[in-house]
């Protein structure tokens, strides 16, 4: 652990646990490397620059988990760049477990899956996260600059035949998968395979003629493909299921969740071993 992150979680002007307010992390978001192998037109890269210097350990991330056990951590999400990249994942999997009980998630784009299978295990990983925006492979490579559409679904043939829960993560984009067709050719395959799918809406923090260019009212698109989601005022993350299926919609990150006031209560680790607030990109 950095000895300023030591400083910061035990200095006790703070007074995180005294009286009625007591200071809680139940998440924590680690960006394991900057770099991916993939080029999707829309990334922000969780607002980090893709020439930062990815130079946290192993060691450093499990510090960080076994400081933040004190202020009720329950769930870690390993993200990038690509994490799959990340060549201690392995090890580093194995060690949480045997130090605390958190739920581990990652969000991968899924092409390393065949390669990285050996070091992933479902009885230590709670969700896999994969980025699907498409199943067409021609919109594919235009989204991500890479054919790497067949690798996304074998990889994703080894999670379903070894068990994991898996969650398909799509981005809704203005006439690249925005046509009732495709909506529905994406959810049949989840259904198909009982994976979980989640619609995205686009992100604000890219770039602005992008954003414009691409930017679909994701209730509107989902309406139009007969998908009628209902308002839940305790959870702002709509959802209905088919089948084993949970078919989610999540809205920008600024939606405030109807029941708590908030959306994400949490930390973020940055490749550097540098910690932020969640809501900063």
């Amino acid at each position: 652990m950095k000895q300023y992150l030591c400083e910061t979680f035990e200095n006790r002007e703070y007074e995180f646990n005294s009286g009625k307010y007591e200071f809680k992390i139940p998440s924590l978001r680690v960006s394991l490397i900057s770099r991916c192998n993939e080029g999707c037109f829309y990334c922000h890269n969780e607002g980090i620059s893709k020439k930062l210097p990815s130079t946290i350990q192993t060691g450093d991330i499990i510090n960080t988990i076994y400081l933040l056990r004190d202020y009720g951590l329950k769930k870690v999400k390993f993200t990038g760049g690509e994490p799959l990249l990340f060549k201690d994942l392995k090890n580093l999997l194995y060690k949480i477990k045997h130090i605390t009980d958190v739920d581990i998630f990652i969000t991968t784009n899924g092409t390393l899956l065949r390669r990285r299978i050996k070091d992933l295990s479902p009885n230590i990983i709670n969700k896999m996260s994969v980025s699907l925006d498409t199943l067409d492979p021609y919109v594919y490579k235009f989204i991500t600059g890479k054919n790497f559409l067949d690798e996304v679904l074998s990889g994703l043939d080894i999670l379903k035949k070894n068990g994991y829960r898996v969650e398909i993560d799509s981005i809704i984009l203005k006439g690249l998968n925005t046509a009732k067709k495709s909506i529905n050719y994406l959810i049949e395959y989840c259904v198909k395979n009982e994976f979980d799918l989640q619609f995205i809406e686009l992100s604000g923090a890219i770039d602005n003629h992008l954003y414009l260019k691409y930017y679909a009212d994701p209730n509107e698109i989902l309406q139009n493909a007969g998908l009628d989601f209902k308002n839940d005022d305790t959870n702002d993350r709509q959802f209905f299921k088919i089948k084993n299926s949970r078919i989610t919609l999540c809205r920008n990150v600024s939606d405030v969740c109807k029941s708590s006031g908030e959306r994400c209560g949490g930390l973020r680790l940055l490749p550097n071993g540098i910690i932020k607030n969640f809501y900063y990109l």
